[in-house]
């Protein structure tokens, strides 16, 4: 199966525009939500996914990372979901909790099923 996650390039910089999506503190809303996956992006270090997500309520623009952990066998596990094939534009329900620094911590993602 083909990963979704793309690599950054100066010309997908602009065109997608990354840093429109706040991480921080204070701009990601803890709590469960919907959000609308728009893009993937795999970090410099290759041992994150940054994910940026369009909030379908508020049109509010957010991006959260998972991370590879040797525990899940290298795979980037959000919840249950494996994030490096979900196709862009899916409808999730996310859980982003504090960690003890307080800042957004993405615990669980579900695919959103139409009602």
């Amino acid at each position: 199966m083909e990963t979704t996650v793309l690599e950054l390039t100066p010309e997908l910089e602009v065109v997608l525009e990354p840093k429109n999506y706040p991480y921080g503190k204070g701009e990601v809303p803890l709590g469960t939500y919907t959000a609308k996956l728009d893009f993937m992006l795999w970090s410099k270090s290759g041992v994150t996914i940054n994910c940026f997500f369009t909030l379908p309520d508020s049109h509010k623009k957010i991006s959260l990372s998972v991370y590879r952990k040797a525990t899940n066998q290298g795979r980037y596990l959000a919840g249950e979901i494996e994030v490096r094939y979900l196709p862009f534009g899916t409808l999730l329900e996310l859980t982003v909790e504090a960690n003890e620094l307080g800042k957004p911590v993405l615990t669980d993602m579900s695919i959103k099923t139409p009602k």
